[in-house]
């Protein structure tokens, strides 16, 4: 039994099944399956049972789910106590979603590096696929995250460090014009970018449409994928700004404006309100809340 197949086994605890945590972490079906089999010989229990829902935990496996979450918990502690013991340097670690994490985060976290106040930090950066990232706080599992959307966790802090916003976005070749209607755009195939964690206003509601309305020509689960899916032509798609930025500016994607739509969200820094007097977390949660921005790549 091993940390990483711990966190797998979490991973399929938690989304209920295999095959998505497959695709979520680029490996077989097959050879996930054969992690969960060995984890299970090794336990000495079955862990999981098939249902025509997916899989379900047996008792066996609610009780390793929970002590699971502790033992993950308790090795990123001592994995954060040897780096400061032989490094002498203090770890954050920073929690968000994937489009986050891949197109903002990056540059904030650099700049924060440059600071020399934080010349003793290391910056670990991840990103949630199935818990919500305040979840991962209050677990342990992160020091601090960046979510779009306040949630009814009580000993969580919320700070509003900067926004984004939702664009239409076409390939530079798609036959469309800069300015469409509302009743224009449902003529035109639609890649729905779906929000896993409903962390925005749902995009129907801001259009004040139903999703009956529009040509649904494919839906997809990962921002990458509906690039991809509109560099291929394949139709147009509502994405975050943060996301095409590089695309826009150097004319690769266009922006196609919707006639009375404007969809800005914004973006929070959160973490457990206990850690604002912690003394390895407080000088870096000090920075990012006088910052009051979120620095976009």
């Amino acid at each position: 039994m091993d940390i990483k197949s711990l966190h797998t086994f979490l991973k399929v605890a938690d989304e209920k099944s295999i095959s998505r945590v497959a695709g979520q972490l680029f490996i077989s079906q097959p050879a996930l399956s054969l992690q969960i089999r060995k984890l299970e010989e090794s336990f000495g229990h079955k862990l999981l049972i098939r249902t025509n829902k997916g899989v379900q935990l047996t008792e066996a496996g609610q009780i390793l789910e929970a002590h699971a979450r502790s033992i993950l918990t308790i090795y990123n502690q001592a994995f954060e106590e040897a780096n400061k013991l032989f490094g002498d340097r203090h770890v954050i670690r920073i929690d968000s979603n994937i489009t986050l994490a891949t197109y903002a985060l990056p540059c904030a976290v650099y700049e924060a590096q440059a600071q020399a106040q934080f010349k003793d930090y290391y910056f670990d950066l991840s990103f949630s696929t199935v818990n919500p990232v305040e979840k991962n706080i209050i677990n342990g599992m992160s020091d601090v995250g960046y979510v779009h959307k306040k949630s009814e966790y009580h000993d969580i802090r919320y700070v509003k460090i900067g926004s984004d916003r939702l664009i239409l976005a076409a390939s530079k070749e798609f036959s469309v014009p800069e300015r469409l209607t509302l009743e224009e755009l449902k003529r035109y195939k639609l890649i729905q970018l779906n929000d896993k964690f409903n962390e925005r206003k749902p995009l129907m509601e801001s259009l004040h449409c139903d999703i009956s309305d529009f040509n649904i020509a494919i839906s997809l689960d990962s921002t990458e994928s509906a690039k991809t899916a509109v560099f291929k032509g394949f139709g147009l798609s509502f994405l975050p700004a943060s996301s095409v930025k590089k695309e826009l500016s150097t004319g690769l994607l266009k922006e196609v404006t919707i006639e009375d739509f404007a969809e800005e969200y914004p973006v929070y820094l959160c973490y457990l309100k206990e850690n604002e007097s912690n003394p390895r977390l407080k000088p870096f949660l000090d920075y990012l809340k006088d910052r009051k921005t979120l620095d976009f790549c």
